[in-house]
């Protein structure tokens, strides 16, 4: 029973990975902007010509909202996408399809965010030297726990009735108000930020990104929770129907 859900879940996911890879939209936006972004900064700073410092330092919030974009546009508007489209409606109708389609999301988009990270990597490394097996690995360590912890969120979202352009819309304002509270308590000192930075998801996964896991340990295990947790309640009360349905 258990082996079959798994087959045909790994069977699942991988068409689910070709259908993103076939998007070149998604590939510019989520691969190819990230790096373009951090070497237009490295530029307007003067990185290029003397780079210096930690290399996970410099790029530990890109690594955060990278994470945050795959599960985001990925994993959890695909299940929204997928639900609109009238597929989870036509096949997903009982507990195992649901169980084998929520595993194939999560086996092919954990896929899909592990190469836009290797991607990252090995575009914006090489100024700052070789490249590194054992710093790659850690990195991508810590990414995949950030990738959760918005697979998390976006899963909570997936349950609303969203289409497919009030969803796009509202990852994009969610996406876009966690990068600019980070960014503004960064540069800002003023007690209110800090507070509201508490409750910032993209703010707890740079530092878990630069700082590792031995100083963010609680956060790993609560991330980890989460997702479990998340996954579980997703299989029992996944909306099936349409938004535009009337049954």
């Amino acid at each position: 029973m258990q082996s079959r859900i798994i087959f045909r879940s790994s069977r699942l996911a991988w068409l689910f990975i070709k259908e993103q890879l076939k998007e070149p939209i998604a590939l510019f936006w989520i691969i190819i902007s990230p790096c373009a972004a951090f070497y237009l900064l490295a530029l307007s700073r003067g990185w290029m010509n003397s780079v210096s410092g930690d290399y996970i330092e410099h790029t530990a919030w890109f690594y955060a909202y990278i994470s945050s974009n795959v599960a985001l546009f990925g994993f959890s508007f695909y299940i929204i996408g997928r639900r609109e489209s009238g597929y989870i409606r036509s096949f997903i109708y009982n507990h195992e399809a649901k169980r084998i389609f929520i595993l194939a999301q999560a086996l092919a988009y954990s896929v899909i965010a592990m190469i836009y990270c290797v991607v990252f990597y090995l575009a914006t490394r090489p100024p700052f030297g070789a490249y590194s097996t054992l710093e790659l690995l850690s990195i991508i360590s810590r990414f995949y726990i950030c990738y959760l912890l918005f697979c998390s969120i976006g899963i909570y979202f997936s349950f609303l009735p969203l289409n497919f352009q009030n969803a796009n819309t509202l990852f994009s304002i969610f996406s876009f108000a966690l990068l600019i509270l980070g960014l503004s308590g960064s540069l800002s000192t003023t007690p209110l930020l800090k507070a509201v930075n508490l409750g910032n998801p993209l703010l707890h996964a740079t530092e878990l990104i630069e700082n590792g896991f031995k100083r963010k340990t609680t956060f790993t295990l609560l991330t980890l929770f989460l997702f479990v947790s998340s996954l579980l309640i997703t299989i029992k009360f996944l909306r099936i129907n349409p938004v535009w349905s009337r049954y």
